[in-house]
Formats: C-alpha cells, sequence, structure tokens
C-alpha cells in the first residue's frame, strides 16, 4: 500500500486484519502514574529542562516572543491552587522531581493570596495591617526553590482572591454574599484608593521577601519568569452596573471620581446636559408576534435540561384586570440558569435602533430572574444591547427598558428569561417588544455642582453610559499603567509583566500598557452556582466535533497581541468527563502552530495534603487522572522541543476586530495593535474541516461521529477523537483503531532522540481513552456525578488497534505507571517495518519502542 501523509481510511474493510481483544467499561483496568515518582525511565521528559530555571539568565522579550541568554523559552506548565502552594519540605522536593519528569517547566503560583494558612500566606492582622505567615511563606520559598532546581519556571500572579476585612479598615464587606465578594475585591481594586495601597503593600513585602533556600529576593530571582498583576479581574468591561451594585462607603468613592471625571471633561451641568441630551421615539407596535404568554405559549420556547423540569399554568390572573399571566412552575432547581429558559425567538432586529422590552413579573418568595435581548445561536449568544437581572418578588412589578440594539440579527434574535438556579416559580404577564422609547439623560436635581450625578443605569441615555465606560476605561488603564510602573520602577521586577486577561480588559488596554497577554479558555467548564454541594453538569461531549468559532481553544487564538508574547495561563477539560485525553494533544497542536510562548494547565492540585493520590479529583486536577498525566507527557516533545513547526503567515485582525478562529490551523492568529482594518484572509468564515497548509495538522469534523485530528510531524505523529473503527496513514506510522468505548481515544507516538519516526532509536507511545474512579455515581445522562467521586485506584480502558511502523523495531514493551517494563508485546517485523497490536489486554496507557 501507498504511504501517504495524513490519510485516514475509514470503515469496516479497513479493519479486516485488526484482531485484538476489546475490553468494555465494566473491565477497565487501574492504572496510576505516582505522585513521587522521579524514577528515571522512558517516560521522563526532565532532560527538556535546562536546570536550575534561570540558569540562562532572565526572561526577557525579543522579537515578540520569550527568551532567555539559551535562546527561545517556550513552558509547558501547570497551576497549583489554594493550599497546594504550602506543600511541606519533604512533599515539595518529591512532587518537583516528579512534575519535570512530566515534561512540566513552569507553574502558576495561583490563589496564594486568599485565606490565611492552610489554604493561604496570610497571618495576623496587627494594628490594621494583615502579616504573611512566617510558616507559610517559608514552605513556599522551599517550594519555589525545589521547582526552579528542577528546571520549573515561576509565574507569580499577585492579586487572585484577596478579600480586604473590616479589621483592616475596610467596613461592610463582611456583609456582601459569599458569593459575590472575590469579584468586589476585584473591583474595588481599580478605584478604591485604601484598596490600591493595601495591594502595593502586599506587593513590596512579597516581592522584596528574600527567598533564604534561593538567597534571592524574588524580583532578583531568574527562575521566576513572569508576573501576573491579576486574574479575571473585569472592570470596565463588566460595565457601570458592577460599580453601581457596591456596597457603601466603596459605591460613593466610584460616584465622587465619576462626578469629578464628568466636572474635568464638561465643567458645567449646562455643558453636561448639552452632550446628553434625551433621547426618544415614540413607541410603535410589537416587533413581531408576541402570542398571548398568559393564555398559551404560542410562539414561545420552554427549554429545559430533562432532569430539571419546569412547566407552564396558564390562565392566572395578572396585574390588572384583561391580561392573564403565566406561571413558570419549576418542578426541579437546576444547577445553573441557563437549563431553564422561557424564549421568543426569530426577532428581527437592527443596529442602532430604539426598542423597548416591557413585562410584569412577580414570585413565590423573593428570587432574581434574568433577562435579556440576545443572539440565539448556534455560535453567538450575546445579548445585543439589553439585559438585566430583576428582584421579583410577591407583589407584581412593571420593568420597561429601553434600548440601543448593538447588532443587526435578522430574524436571529430572542428574548430569553433564564429561570434556573432557584425552585422559586415565577409569574409573567404582558410581555412586549417595540420599537421606539425613551432613554433618560440627567435626572432632575443631579448636577455637577453638587457632584451628585448617579452612576448610569439601563434607561440613561447613549451618551451617559458611554462616558461611564470612557470613565471606567481611563481609570483601569491608569491603574494597570501604575502597577507596572510600580512593580518596575521602585520594586524592581526584572521579567514580563501583564495584568489580567485579554478577555476581562477593555479593548486597547494591554497593548498600552503590558508586556504580554493571556488568555484563559476552557472546553466544557461545569456548570452550577453550588459545585460544593454536589449541584453542577458538565456537556461532556467531543470538542472534535466542532471546530472553527466553536472551539475556545482556536477562539483564544485570535485574541493574541501579534507584535508580543501571548500564553494560555488556564485550560482544561473538565473532570470527570470522558474526552479529557484531547487537552493535552489539542493544546501542544494549537501552541506549537501559533507559536505561543506558555500553556498552563489548570490545575495539578488545588488543596494541601493529598499529593500522592492514586484517585481523580475534583474538576480540574490533573493529580491522579493518569490518562490526562500520560497524554501530558507524551506531548511535552510536540510543543517544547519544537516538533510541529509555527505557521509561516498570519491573519491579523484589530483591537476591535479579531480574526476568524477558523484560520487558526492555516494562518498566525491574533491581534495587530497598530491596525485599522482586518487583513483579508482574517475574514474568512467557519468550516468543519481546517487543515494546515503543508498537511500535518487535519481537523477533520465533515462527519461529527468520525471527528478527529491528525498531526504529523517528523519526530511526533498523533491522532485524537472519535477515531474508533477507522484506519490512519500518517508517514510511516500507521494505526488501525478498533471498538473504543464511546468511539473515542487519543493516539501520540514520539520520538525520544529527536530524529524522525523512521529513524529513531527509541519512541514512546501512549494511547487512552478515559478514566473513572471506582464507585462514581454517575446521572442517567453522564454529565454529572453529584459528590459521588468514587474511590481509587483509578480505572482506565485501554485502546485496541494495530500498529505498523516504518523501522527496524527489535522490541515494544509494555509500561506501567512509572514507565518501567511491565512485559513485551509481540512483534511481527518485515522489510523495514514492523507490526504490533496494543489494547487493554497489556493493561498500560504507554509503551516503548525499541528499534535499532
Amino acid at each position: 500500500m501507498q504511504w501517504s501523509r495524513g490519510t485516514a481510511i475509514k470503515g469496516a474493510a479497513a479493519l479486516l486484519c485488526l484482531t485484538v481483544t476489546t475490553l468494555r467499561g465494566a473491565e477497565r483496568f487501574p492504572f496510576v502514574i505516582p505522585g513521587d515518582d522521579a524514577t528515571p525511565s522512558v517516560t521522563d521528559m526532565s532532560g527538556l529542562n535546562r536546570k536550575p530555571a534561570g540558569a540562562d539568565g532572565f526572561v526577557s522579550i525579543r522579537d515578540g516572543r520569550f527568551h532567555t541568554d539559551g535562546g527561545r523559552l517556550r513552558i509547558w506548565g501547570m497551576n497549583l491552587c489554594f493550599g497546594a502552594n504550602f506543600p511541606e519540605h519533604e512533599e515539595a522536593e518529591k512532587i518537583a522531581a516528579h512534575l519535570a519528569k512530566l515534561g512540566i517547566n513552569g507553574m502558576r503560583i495561583h490563589h496564594h493570596d486568599g485565606y490565611s494558612k492552610t489554604d493561604g500566606i496570610w497571618g495576623e492582622v496587627v494594628d490594621g495591617k494583615r502579616l504573611l505567615d512566617p510558616g507559610q511563606l517559608d514552605r513556599q520559598d522551599y517550594f519555589l526553590d525545589q521547582l526552579i532546581r528542577h528546571g520549573i519556571y515561576i509565574n507569580l500572579n499577585l492579586h487572585v482572591s484577596r478579600f480586604p476585612t473590616p479589621d483592616e479598615g475596610f467596613p461592610g464587606l463582611d456583609k456582601v454574599p459569599r458569593e459575590r465578594r472575590m469579584q468586589t475585591g476585584k473591583c474595588l481594586l481599580y478605584f478604591e484608593p485604601r484598596m490600591q495601597a493595601l495591594f502595593k503593600a502586599f506587593c513590596r513585602m512579597y516581592l522584596t521577601h528574600q527567598n533564604p533556600y534561593r538567597k534571592l529576593r524574588r524580583v532578583d530571582d531568574p527562575g521566576i519568569a513572569m508576573i501576573e498583576i491579576l486574574n479575571e479581574n473585569a472592570f470596565s468591561k463588566a460595565g457601570p452596573g458592577r460599580a453601581a451594585s457596591l456596597p457603601e462607603p466603596y459605591r460613593g468613592e466610584f460616584k465622587r471620581q465619576w462626578n469629578a471625571w464628568l466636572k474635568k471633561r464638561y465643567h458645567t451641568t449646562a455643558g453636561l446636559r448639552a452632550a446628553w441630551a434625551d433621547s426618544s421615539e415614540p413607541l410603535g407596535p410589537d416587533i413581531a408576534e408576541m402570542g398571548d404568554l398568559g393564555v398559551r405559549l404560542g410562539p414561545w420556547r420552554l427549554h429545559v435540561d430533562g432532569k430539571y423540569p419546569a412547566q407552564p399554568v396558564f390562565g392566572l390572573p395578572g396585574p390588572n384586570p384583561g391580561t392573564a399571566a403565566v406561571k413558570l412552575d419549576i418542578l426541579k432547581k437546576s444547577p445553573g440558569a441557563t437549563k431553564q429558559e422561557l424564549v421568543l425567538p426569530d426577532l428581527p432586529v437592527e443596529e442602532g435602533r430604539l426598542y423597548t422590552l416591557s413585562f410584569w413579573v412577580k414570585a413565590d418568595a423573593p428570587r432574581s430572574v434574568y433577562v435579556d435581548v440576545s443572539n440565539q445561536g448556534p455560535d453567538d449568544w450575546e445579548e445585543v444591547g439589553c439585559k438585566q437581572t430583576v428582584r421579583a418578588s410577591g407583589e407584581w412589578k412593571e420593568v420597561v427598558r429601553a434600548f440601543r440594539a448593538t447588532q443587526s440579527v435578522p430574524n436571529n434574535t430572542r428574548i430569553c428569561f433564564k429561570l434556573g438556579g432557584s425552585d422559586v416559580d415565577v409569574y409573567l404577564a404582558g410581555v412586549r417588544l417595540q420599537r421606539g422609547g425613551r432613554l433618560q439623560a440627567l435626572p432632575e436635581g443631579q448636577t455637577l455642582e453638587q457632584g451628585n450625578v448617579e452612576i448610569p443605569g439601563g434607561e440613561w441615555i447613549d451618551a451617559a453610559k458611554e462616558d461611564a465606560k470612557r470613565f471606567m476605561f481611563e481609570t483601569e488603564r491608569g491603574f494597570v499603567a501604575e502597577m507596572v510602573r510600580f512593580l518596575r520602577e521602585d520594586l524592581g521586577v526584572k521579567v514580563p509583566i501583564t495584568a489580567s486577561q485579554t478577555g476581562y480588559h477593555a479593548p486597547g488596554i494591554l497593548a498600552q500598557t503590558c508586556d504580554y497577554a493571556d488568555t484563559h479558555a476552557y472546553w466544557q467548564h461545569p456548570a452550577g452556582t453550588r459545585r460544593w454541594a454536589g449541584e453542577w453538569t458538565i456537556g461532556n461531549t467531543p470538542m472534535e466535533s466542532m471546530p472553527g468559532g466553536q472551539t475556545p481553544y482556536l477562539k483564544a487564538a485570535t485574541s493574541r497581541l501579534l507584535d508580543r508574547p501571548f500564553t494560555l495561563s488556564e485550560c482544561n477539560i473538565a473532570n470527570p468527563g470522558d474526552y479529557g485525553a484531547s487537552i493535552a494533544p489539542v493544546l501542544a497542536m494549537i501552541a506549537a502552530l501559533q507559536d505561543w510562548d506558555g500553556v498552563f494547565f489548570f490545575t495539578y492540585q488545588e488543596h494541601r495534603g493529598r499529593w500522592f493520590t492514586d484517585r481523580i479529583g475534583r474538576f480540574f486536577a490533573f493529580n491522579g487522572q493518569p490518562v490526562k498525566l500520560a497524554m501530558l507527557t507524551a506531548c511535552a516533545n510536540l510543543y517544547r522541543r519544537g516538533d510541529l513547526q509555527p505557521l509561516a503567515q498570519t491573519a491579523a485582525g484589530t483591537i476591535d476586530d479579531a480574526p476568524s478562529a477558523a484560520l487558526a490551523l492555516s494562518r498566525a492568529v491574533g491581534i495587530d495593535p497598530k491596525a485599522r482594518a482586518p487583513r483579508a484572509a482574517a475574514l474568512a468564515a467557519s468550516t468543519k474541516r481546517l487543515e494546515s497548509p503543508d498537511g500535518a495538522v487535519v481537523w477533520d469534523a465533515a462527519d461529527p461521529r468520525k471527528a478527529c485530528i491528525q498531526v504529523n510531524a517528523p519526530a511526533s505523529r498523533a491522532v485524537w477523537g472519535l477515531i474508533a473503527g477507522q484506519r490512519f496513514e500518517l508517514g510511516g506510522f500507521r494505526i488501525a483503531v478498533g471498538d473504543l468505548e464511546r468511539d473515542y481515544a487519543a493516539v501520540v507516538i514520539t520520538s525520544l532522540d529527536a530524529r524522525p519516526l523512521e529513524a529513531s532509536t527509541r519512541m514512546l507511545l501512549a494511547a487512552a481513552g478515559s478514566a473513572e474512579n471506582i464507585g462514581m455515581g454517575w446521572n442517567a445522562e453522564r454529565t454529572s456525578v453529584g459528590n459521588e467521586w468514587g474511590t481509587g485506584p483509578a480505572q482506565v480502558n485501554g485502546v485496541p488497534a494495530r500498529i505498523t511502523l516504518k523501522n527496524r523495531v527489535r522490541a515494544v514493551y509494555a509500561l506501567d505507571g512509572r514507565g518501567a517494563r511491565l512485559g513485551q508485546v509481540d512483534v511481527q517485523a518485515g522489510p523495514g517495518t514492523a507490526e504490533f497490536a496494543i489494547g487493554p489486554e497489556h493493561r498500560t496507557l504507554w509503551y516503548e519502542i525499541v528499534a535499532e
């Protein structure tokens, strides 16, 4: 047979020669990659690390990329959260060595600033000042030293979850509901002077502290590669509503600064009124048939998750005679708002036109009801100028919201009431969406001279809301610029600095203030506000069937600033999903093609203790998840060693107009901060088949039931996705795959001597499906295990396949979790080729291949 590059031959006929035993889910076998293992073996990737980290000088930026004096730096990293940042000394030594063996060369120190011991770095409050806990600081110092000794660079996060207390001089914040505390602290940081002073004091105390084991201050340590000032901290993008919801005296401080900004801009109330003229148009008819929701659904649709039913009850008394109401009877509370929605679809909305949404609402008990006018998918669900959370109670409340549409979405817009997250029944009546309305300018009694101009809300004139956004933009930019200056000039930070992630800052702020850009992306993040109580779900579907703009990792690529380094500092496919084996190969592939500077998986571990576990932890833990760990190790070469070459051509968007995510396999995509218009190639549409120009990468979802990704680089090859019953030829590597649970698996083969596979003398083959704990309590839809996560050791399913390799293979060995040989696999040698079968009978996820 002709050996062609990147060819998939599909169908049962291609598998006639494949005779392997297939084990189903009930016949899984245990497989553990011990968290204290650093023994030399074929699975040891620590040789990729230059030791210690920083041996080649500080990380710097050259030609828009991270470098050291030793050359280009690509980081294949992990996150640690909360108490996991403070292991005991003996644990730290083992953990650092093990992480290096996995191929890790970067660690993001995350969520260490939010709590007191054992989950954070804080100690007592003395005279209004919170001190660092000496024991926690010592544990972190030692851990950082061990990580750096093993060639693992450090990414320090400065503000993630810190929340000031009344003891530190911040009254009233202890009354903020727990679920809002973190966001409240983040918001205050941008404008509250005392909060900013508190933050600077922490930065000075923390970054100028001398690590006794490194004998260096953090600002002087070349093993620290980069600094993130903030994490997932939106201010101007969140809009003035966030500030308006703050408790006093913080709302008042924001309002004071807002009035000062207005006075500087407009000088007098007369000048302000001239700029903020009322905008009104006569109310017209409904823009579409609304139906009589109090009597029947009609054009409305009630979308519910089958596990969380809700039903309408019609013909109930409304707010006034002649107006009937519908009751939305919530039969079972859902974990997320989107699981129960009442939708009126297919509405025509024109950008720039004025509309008024009005309705009556009440509830059996106080609760919130979210409503928006928004896109109706399938790729875009964003609101188009109107979104509001209404507080409903036992009395009828009329809601009238005028807005100007921000997009033209012909017949693809909806009114959407999100009802999930509460089991309190909701009543609606008189829902209308009309052309016209009135947007309010400056209300009577509010003047610049009195300094009492309110924070603009939903029905304020567009000019007022635009001014509020501009004020918040300038405030945000000023804070970030000052923090970068403070860290560089006052504290002496020498490494690249960024603020928050690209999706959290207003366009242009990162480009104007920071050294590099960073973002976060997850495939099917767990939904549910009470995850700790077991009330959550995940999508649990394969990413491979949705290329283009629907894939968060391709979309993430488009947010990169092309003139500076780029990292993805959080990414994962949540446990206990069945498709988690994809996360390492898909990120290695994209990061290599796009020539990113770092990928940090979220997270290795979140809490102190349980380091050497044999079971899968909560949603994001890699530790104890053998399938993710095996793929992480096998894919290190693909990205770090540069096995897959970066794309040569570029598709550049602008600050306001990012390129299409569907281009990310054929062009280096991102934003040119200086461009005024996107280049023509940046406007390409999505497709179900994406391919790199040289054919080295193919993402084929033309048939979503067989969607998969193939990578064909000289020293590494891979295929993953819904690959059951298919045969693939990737240069001199051929694989015929047998039956698989849910048709899914990932297979990666990499040369350990950096030679092409056809000439390599030693290779690592990893083949994995999914992993789960013993006794996991899956629901019927296989979207949640609640709090029934089960026990160890983790159980995996082997991948049955027949491998043909153009190489003089002498032996193939099945390996245990440490990479030690378990036993030999039969090899059939031919003229210049070798053929062997892998599968669950070998009770392993990886194999060593030895050739002449």
